[in-house]
């Protein structure tokens, strides 16, 4: 429900001309009041036990070695020359068995004495030698100790009560050469919000402020339930939702959009690719409304593809979304070699980088009978080398005029979210 509280003459300048229009502001708000029930993720066994590859015992092995003095052979090693104390350390020498707690204690105190060696090494070949095994150390224990998890108890159900207001402020007006131009804003509360602007005509929109990427604009989410969104997992993660420039243009029942994030002062951190664009196909066909888009867009090198598809027919509406993220290819680990006095050159050690894909499905189905309205969602995401997950919610709505009342059901990969509460718009 809008109400317009201003309607007034503004002077417009554009492209080096000046016409008078007439321009209207208008404001308009929600509000909800509610409560949301979330159930304690549960307890996770803790499991102390740790293991090690082959590759990195045998290597942790020859930098112990070439730390001691007592085996007398230190003039052949890498290290020849250091100053250290160490004389005698010992992690297992294969991964037969799980290296013990005394034997994980020896990592950190081999740890210890290479980063000594590192700052009073007694030349720079032998600082260097032991800075490339440092990095190497810290990857071998990171590895190791990710074998081994942390018990978590189980978390307390918890009860929120969730209330938010927000006012909308919308401008519109028309040049008299046919151009229409205006903005829209809100005030969440007590925070701002920085809005959006346009421009539009014959050529399209032109759009800045706080804008959905292009792929999301045309592709969109699947439909939610609850007072407020019960944690919103209808949604998908879309990487371009930070884009503040976009343009649009639809004819014959075809919409394109295309949208990007310009640099903001010197925000060094926004490089590479950062793009989005997205279309859309919509029309009737025998009384049934059907919609296809289709999205893509790439930020830094991260590459992500979307699709959906929308019917809609009496009171039911059904919707499909597909989408798809590309993090690049698998950097595979390689383990460090030391050298063992014969020549042998050293590598540090590089960590796998996984950039695993992942695939998002989904499918939302509502159906509205008078003033009620039931709605359900599932939606499953896939990542390479990890267990899915899945998630699903119910809900209806009934509208009071003006109000409305919501109450929603999620299960949210085996957390239950309870969402109920009550929607005011004026």
């Amino acid at each position: 429900m809008k109400h317009k509280y201003l309607a007034s003459t503004a002077v417009v300048a554009l492209v080096g001309f000046s016409t008078a229009a007439a321009a209207e502001i208008t404001i308009s708000g929600t509000a909800r009041i509610g409560m949301v029930t979330t159930e304690g993720a549960a307890a996770i066994t803790g499991d102390t036990v740790a293991s090690m590859t082959t590759a990195d015992s045998t290597f942790v092995n020859i930098v112990s070695r070439n730390m001691q003095y007592a085996a007398g052979d230190r003039t052949a090693s890498g290290y020849a020359g250091a100053n250290s104390t160490l004389t005698t350390l010992t992690v297992q020498a294969d991964d037969s068995t799980d290296p013990t707690a005394d034997e994980l204690t020896n990592l950190t105190a081999l740890r210890a004495v290479v980063a000594e060696t590192v700052a009073n090494g007694t030349t720079n070949a032998i600082r260097s030698v032991a800075a490339i095994d440092l990095v190497s150390l810290d990857g071998v224990i990171a590895r190791t100790n990710a074998t081994m998890t942390t018990a978590v108890a189980k978390k307390s159900d918890a009860t929120v009560g969730q209330n938010r207001v927000r006012i909308a402020f919308a401008g519109s007006g028309e040049t008299d050469g046919g151009l229409t131009y205006g903005f829209s804003a809100r005030a969440d509360q007590s925070n701002s919000k920085g809005g959006t602007q346009y421009i539009s005509g014959a050529f399209g929109k032109i759009a800045m402020g706080d804008l959905e990427g292009a792929d999301e604009q045309m592709v969109g989410n699947l439909a939610g339930v609850g007072s407020s969104g019960a944690g919103s997992h209808q949604e998908f993660a879309y990487q371009s939702t930070d884009h503040n420039i976009g343009y649009s243009v639809s004819m014959a029942g075809v919409s394109f959009a295309a949208t990007t994030d310009l640099v903001r002062g010197a925000d060094a951190t926004k490089t590479g690719s950062n793009s989005s664009m997205g279309i859309k196909w919509s029309g009737d066909m025998g009384g049934t409304t059907v919609g296809v888009a289709l999205g893509t867009s790439k930020i830094g090198t991260v590459t992500e593809d979307s699709m959906s598809i929308a019917v809609s027919m009496g009171g039911l509406s059904v919707k499909a979304v597909s989408h798809t993220n590309d993090n690049g290819p698998l950097v595979a680990s390689i383990a460090a070699t030391a050298s063992t006095g014969s020549g042998t050159t050293h590598v540090g050690d590089t960590a796998e980088v996984t950039n695993s894909d992942t695939d998002t499905t989904g499918l939302s189905i509502s159906y509205a009978m008078d003033a009620m309205s039931v709605t359900a969602f599932t939606r499953t995401e896939s990542t390479s080398g990890k267990v899915d997950k899945d998630y699903s919610g119910v809900g209806f709505t009934y509208n009071l005029g003006g109000a409305t009342l919501k109450a929603g059901f999620v299960d949210a990969d085996n957390i239950s979210v309870m969402d109920f509460g009550v929607n005011f718009s004026f």
